[in-house]
């Protein structure tokens, strides 16, 4: 599978999906900007591209660890994301179109609302959708050390026994 910006993506017929996720991260870096839930920010935009069964998670390395299921619960790791950074921002996105999901690859910028420092770092996302809604939406961070330590949380303990 090619890598493709979301013009190519469009090009190449996978409009729907990647309409659906523009509009997601346009709302979700709006929604971090004005703080989240805790000052104000409404959720709603954010929630009309999830599916009423979705599913978001986040590994146990991750400064938000997680599995959040449903749409409550997904606002809940939103206004958790938004705790965690002051401003994210994706600056290269690239993405990996197949008939019921989208892979994405995103170089991100982000700065931590507890202490002030930022990171840039890579991430990938796995998102499945029914019925043009988000349904499944899976992240692994490239550095997940590396976000924590800018957030100024504890090491990370293995999940392995």
């Amino acid at each position: 599978m090619k890598p493709m910006s979301s013009n190519q993506a469009r090009e190449a017929g996978c409009t729907d999906h990647i309409a659906v996720l523009d509009r997601f991260y346009d709302a979700e870096m709006r929604y971090v900007a004005a703080g989240g839930a805790p000052r104000g920010a409404g959720f709603d935009e954010m929630a009309a591209c999830f599916h009423p069964e979705a599913v978001m998670r986040q590994g146990p390395s991750a400064p938000f660890p997680g599995e959040w299921k449903g749409i409550q619960e997904v606002e809940r790791f939103f206004a958790v994301l938004s705790e965690t950074w002051v401003s994210a921002e994706g600056l290269t996105v690239r993405y990996f179109a197949g008939d019921d999901g989208v892979a994405v690859s995103m170089r991100v910028h982000l700065t931590s609302r507890a202490t002030g420092r930022t990171v840039d770092s890579h991430l990938a996302q796995f998102i499945t959708f029914d019925g043009g809604l988000i349904r499944d939406f899976t992240v692994f961070y490239l550095d997940p050390v590396r976000l924590r330590e800018a957030c100024g949380l504890p090491g990370v303990r293995s999940s392995l026994p």
